[in-house]
């Protein structure tokens, strides 16, 4: 029997293989199920928002990356994605902002990796 972890691991291997596979509506089925069993796995949230670049559906990609960092939080890789997917949709100074909030998130909790990432991709601005 699954238990509920694992069934999470399950849906987060499948979503991912789609994604790969560039199958975005089948795994955004799977990763809108994801979200819903575990709001809290910042993983399902970037996973979805992903899909949505992948048609092109930057907007929708960054809502779904801004209801992260409130059901997620800290997600500080959400708060990254948003401001590529702002930086893709043209809107760079709140871009700019995205990057710097998730910097300091990623050093308040130390993550040295992803506030190294966060101003890199500020500079790449």
């Amino acid at each position: 029997m699954n238990t509920p972890n694992q069934s999470i691991e399950t849906l987060y291997a499948v979503g991912h293989w789609l994604l790969g596979q560039e199958r975005f509506a089948d795994a955004s089925t799977v990763f809108r199920t994801m979200t819903a069993a575990a709001p809290s796995d910042e993983r399902g949230w970037l996973a979805l928002g992903a899909c949505h670049e992948g048609i092109g559906q930057f907007q929708i990609a960054t809502r779904l990356y801004e209801t992260a960092e409130v059901v997620a939080a800290p997600a500080i890789r959400c708060t990254i994605a948003r401001g590529r997917a702002l930086r893709t949709l043209g809107i760079d100074d709140i871009a700019l902002d995205a990057f710097e909030a998730a910097r300091e998130l990623a050093l308040a909790n130390d993550e040295d990796e992803l506030a190294k990432l966060a101003l890199a991709e500020k500079g790449a601005t």
